[in-house]
This record gives C-alpha cells, sequence and structure tokens, in this order.
C-alpha cells in the first residue's frame, strides 16, 4: 500500500504537471483563437511575455505545495 506522505506527493506532484498542461492548453486556444500569428511581432511578444510569466507563476505555487508534501 501506498503510504499517506507519498500519496500527498503524487497528488501534488500530478497537480503541478496538470496546472501546466491545462495553462499551455488555454494559452495555445487563445492564441488560434486569436489568430495571433497574424498580428503585429510586438503583440506576439507580449503574448508570449504574458504566456511565460503565467507559467512561471503557475510553477512557483504549484512547487511549493509539492515541497510542503516532501516534508511532511
Amino acid at each position: 500500500m501506498i503510504s499517506e506522505r507519498k500519496a500527498a506527493l503524487r497528488r501534488t506532484t500530478l497537480h503541478l504537471v496538470l496546472g501546466v498542461v491545462l495553462l499551455d492548453a488555454l494559452a495555445i486556444g487563445i492564441y488560434y483563437l486569436t489568430d495571433m500569428a497574424r498580428r503585429p511581432q510586438q503583440t506576439q511578444t507580449i503574448f508570449v511575455v504574458i504566456w511565460t510569466a503565467a507559467t512561471a507563476v503557475t510553477v512557483a505555487v504549484l512547487l511549493r505545495r509539492v515541497r510542503m508534501a516532501r516534508r511532511l
């Protein structure tokens, strides 16, 4: 049987992976729905910067939870 600690670690790691995958899916969807490839270069750059920042924040928050689960 998997211990409660390992189960918590797996769950938080899964949340980390799913959070990034869902954020990327959302960003890719927005990219294609707004036809970003045909937008000016500056608009594309701003989009990518926002996407990258959102990914970094998501990873930082969820990775903190993984680290906390490891300490339990």
